[in-house]
């Protein structure tokens, strides 16, 4: 296996995993995975074990570690977040409030398909996988992709920010609808939610922004064709971010796969034992996930 990682800007950094299949055979497959972490870091656990499925299949992986507290500060524990928040100014930027990790995003799909012959990656087979905040991520690149609003932001056309499809794992979709469900629940950390908006944008909410920030919004006939997997028993991301989302791309004509799983809390990952959630019912999303993939999604370099 070959484990690269490159520089994308001041601290996002982009980790390639590719196998021999990548090294000996035509153009691959390819992927760029979003891991969550709430925008206060990225999780390790929707990182590698996740990638390694993709591996298994042919694809090739970049992980894209966008710019976080988590990110910034390297080796950390839960503390040091904490602290390092509370220790900002208000004017201070973190880099993690939107749309900065879009941007991030849109740089490391151009930087994938610049680099196509070295990586030896199909150019036209560029998917996108995101998992909570990285599913927000992702979808958020999905219905943006083409817009004149991100155009202006990267510098650079549309072409080489569009995803060809989408792989969304209990998204966070919609902030408010979340927020309110969560209130009606009694279920509200103050402390969490306010480091949360903090860190996703910054001091002040800018309603048009966090509009953008609502993907549901935003769908089209060019959103790529998606595959959503969620659990009832998620108590941070609520199904209904889902539910939304996928009806929207229904009334937008825009093919999906929609599976929704009962019991799991949030952050199943691949919902095995190398991540310490294994649930034997909830880990069938990855053998659905590859019988999509490879029934509706460009398989021939």
């Amino acid at each position: 296996m070959i484990i690269e990682q490159f520089e994308l800007g001041k601290t996002a950094t982009l980790t390639m995993y590719q196998g021999e299949t990548g090294i000996n055979n035509g153009p691959q497959k390819v992927v760029l995975l979003l891991p969550g972490g709430s925008y206060l870091y990225v999780s390790k656990r929707e990182g590698e074990a996740v990638a390694y499925e993709f591996l298994r299949q042919g694809y090739t992986v970049f992980i894209l570690n966008y710019t976080t507290v988590g990110t910034i500060l390297g080796e950390y524990s839960r503390n040091d977040l904490y602290q390092y928040l509370m220790n900002l100014d208000e004017s201070d930027v973190i880099g993690s409030e939107f749309p900065n990790p879009l941007i991030e995003a849109a740089n490391a799909m151009k930087f994938i398909r610049e680099n196509n012959h070295k990586f030896n990656v199909d150019s036209d087979h560029v998917g996108i996988v995101g998992f909570s905040a990285g599913g927000h991520l992702a979808a958020t690149l999905g219905v943006h992709w083409n817009s004149e609003w991100l155009r202006e932001l990267t510098g650079f056309e549309s072409y080489w920010t569009k995803p060809n499809f989408m792989v969304l794992g209990y998204p966070i979709l919609d902030y408010a609808l979340n927020e309110k469900i969560a209130e009606k629940r009694g279920s509200v950390d103050p402390n969490f939610k306010k480091m949360t908006t903090r860190v996703t944008f910054g001091t002040e909410l800018e309603e048009d922004l966090v509009q953008k920030a609502t993907p549901k919004n935003f769908i089209s006939r060019d959103t790529p064709k998606t595959f959503i997997w969620h659990t009832t028993g998620d108590r941070l991301v609520y199904v209904k971010n889902v539910l939304d989302f996928a009806n929207e791309l229904d009334s937008k004509g825009v093919e999906f796969e929609l599976h929704v799983f009962s019991g799991g809390e949030h952050g199943m990952s691949t919902a095995s034992e190398i991540v310490n959630r294994e649930n034997v019912n909830i880990k069938e999303w990855v053998p659905l996930l590859f019988n999509w993939l490879n029934s509706h999604i460009k398989k021939d370099a």
